[in-house]
């Protein structure tokens, strides 16, 4: 084969090997030498704290865990190993403004991003983050850099496992959720811990009306997130709400209550009809991440389906009202959240009672179906569902902070078929609507 012809068919490979070269040989060594002198720089008595991962939530949830590990403990070091630094540097400043920040922040490395931004995430930031992690093996972080990774995860260390009631399909999903999924449990429980003690961000009551004045809010106000993703993955999609129109019900609600109703987010919302009293905040020209800040600090309550925004609700200490909610075993730890789970079919379309739910297999779908796992469908809230769970919600509001844990009959039942063996869930304060718990479907099972 000569060497034209080997051009040809390789035409893609030949003209990205100059970019894998510049990269590897050049690139690489200096972000690693910039990190590496930026370390040495820091006070070693300061926690570090790595972060790989570019989702909202992901990224949302470790900065508020370094804010409240600098109001129990010494300072802290953020590392960023991901291509979207400028967005963590900013939502830093306004949720753990203590914390040293060290990320490719000059201009060189800004321009490089931008050049290069399909290869970066592999190239650099992975390979920076494993060197990394060698180097320091006491930096804390809560999820590994991709979705999938392998865990380290020894069942015959794992004192939840050695601990179990008895053994059954539910338990073989924990063994296999624990040794593929990518959250360090063990520091996510610190999280929790710290996050129970610790108080939300406060920002700027000036900047707050300012932004209100330009959304045209005058009174007390609702923030939602409908999360219509489509995740291009037919496990995860258990996330998504197909019938956002189901929600109408819900702003219309809310208006003749008296609150303004304000959509957040960003593409992954849907178009709702405009009505006075609405504000579409998520498709306007305000909506920018120093603004979600400043309008979640100045909201009455927040009302979220699973998405990483739902911990907007505890950076800024506030009610959140979850519906249709899927993912038990990965909560937030804020105190004063309910939630109204998607109904839930097994594979003869039988309805799950939430009481089998708690040891069914299917409890620890978290985007993927485990080998123990049977396909299960995920049935959203009716009209009539939604507005009972904000009904029950409402008569929460004016109630004390300590007096949310003052659960119902039911949901001290459900707090007590609680285990470790449930992950987040377990230490939460969290606990379904009472009008969700009420509600029984012959599951046959």
């Amino acid at each position: 084969m000569d060497i034209k012809s080997f051009i040809e068919r390789n035409r893609l490979k030949v003209f990205l090997l100059p970019v894998f070269l510049f990269l590897n040989i050049l690139y690489f060594p200096y972000i690693y030498y910039l990190y590496s002198r930026q370390l040495k720089q820091a006070f070693r008595q300061q926690q570090l704290f790595f972060l790989a991962r570019d989702e909202y939530g992901a990224i949302l949830q470790l900065l508020y865990f370094i804010r409240c590990w600098t109001n129990v403990h010494n300072g802290a070091v953020l590392v960023v190993c991901t291509s979207n630094f400028p967005l963590v540097t900013r939502l830093a400043k306004y949720i753990c403004p203590e914390a040293r920040i060290i990320s490719p922040c000059d201009y060189f490395s800004q321009f490089m991003q931008k050049a290069f931004a399909i290869f970066m995430p592999r190239l650099v930031f992975k390979p920076l983050y494993y060197n990394l992690l060698r180097k320091y093996p006491e930096e804390l972080h809560i999820y590994e850099i991709n979705e999938g990774s392998k865990c380290t995860y020894v069942k015959y260390l794992d004192n939840v496992y050695e601990n179990r009631p008895q053994d059954s399909l539910f338990w073989d999903a924990y063994v296999q959720s624990r040794s593929v999924y990518d959250c360090r449990y063990d520091v996510y429980r610190y999280f929790h811990k710290l996050a129970k003690v610790s108080s939300g961000i406060t920002v700027d009551e000036a900047c707050v009306r300012s932004l209100l004045n330009d959304l045209k809010i005058s009174g007390k106000y609702v923030v939602i997130n409908i999360n219509v993703k489509d995740y291009c993955n037919k496990n995860r999609n258990i996330r998504q709400i197909e019938h956002y129109e189901r929600y109408d019900v819900l702003i219309d609600y809310l208006i003749n209550k008296g609150y303004s109703v304000v959509l957040q987010g960003r593409g992954e919302q849907p178009y709702f009809k405009s009505r006075e009293g609405f504000v579409d905040y998520a498709h306007g020209v305000f909506q920018s991440p120093k603004n979600d800040v400043l309008l979640f600090s100045g909201c009455e309550f927040f009302i979220s389906s699973k998405t990483g925004a739902e911990n907007y609700g505890l950076l800024c200490d506030k009610p959140v009202l979850g519906l249709n909610y899927t993912e038990l075993c990965a909560m937030q730890p804020n105190r004063r959240l309910r939630y109204f789970p998607k109904r839930i079919k097994d594979e003869r379309g039988k309805y799950l009672s939430w009481r089998t739910f708690l040891t069914h297999p299917a409890y620890f779908q978290l985007g993927s179906v485990l080998s123990t796992q049977k396909r299960v469908e995920f049935v959203e809230m009716e009209e009539c569902e939604i507005i009972a769970a904000l009904d029950e919600f409402l008569q929460l509001l004016p109630r004390p902070r300590e007096q949310w844990l003052n659960y119902s009959l039911l949901q001290k039942e459900f707090k007590q078929m609680l285990h470790p063996g449930h992950l987040d869930l377990y230490y939460s304060s969290g606990v379904p609507c009472e009008v969700y718990l009420k509600e029984e479907f012959n599951a046959g099972v």
